[in-house]
């Protein structure tokens, strides 16, 4: 049991930790700053980490022949040591639906920034709007390039 709680502390020191680290990434991206290596590399190591963890936790998982740590726990005896490793537990899956919920937002930032990139891009290209976007498509249009209809 005390090799479980190790393991779930470190899991969920480091998930704790990567909300944080993303949260700083999404300023840099609402920012528009160029400084976006710097968190990324500390998003990096805390991830290179949390792989290392995961390792550990399923050698130690097929020792114990169990499927998850949530299984482990369930067939223990009630005591201190386990519902210590269950709010461990607990801590590490918030975390990770925080993530999940910061990850979804950094995924509309970083789209919205695409979209503004290929626009400003057909913009300076002169490429201009077919017809068809306006009011009267027109079949006999000179035009042969159309805005949107390749991403430079």
């Amino acid at each position: 049991m005390d090799e479980t709680i190790k393991l779930l502390r470190e899991r969920s020191i480091l998930c704790a930790h990567l909300p944080e680290l993303v949260e700083d990434l999404i300023g840099v991206v609402k920012n528009n700053s160029p400084d976006v290596q710097e968190p990324i590399s500390k998003i990096e190591t805390v991830m290179r980490d949390l792989s290392k963890n995961e390792q550990k936790t399923q050698e130690f998982l097929a020792r114990v022949k169990a499927s998850s740590l949530a299984e482990f726990l369930a067939a223990q005896d009630k005591n201190i040591q386990r519902d210590v490793a269950e709010k461990l537990l607990q801590k590490a899956a918030d975390a990770q639906r925080q993530l999940k919920a910061q990850a979804a937002q950094l995924d509309l930032l970083l789209k919205r920034g695409k979209d503004y990139v290929e626009f400003n891009l057909n913009i300076l290209a002169r490429i201009s709007a077919s017809d068809t976007y306006g009011a009267e498509a027109k079949t006999s249009s000179q035009r042969t390039r159309r805005m949107f209809d390749a991403n430079i």
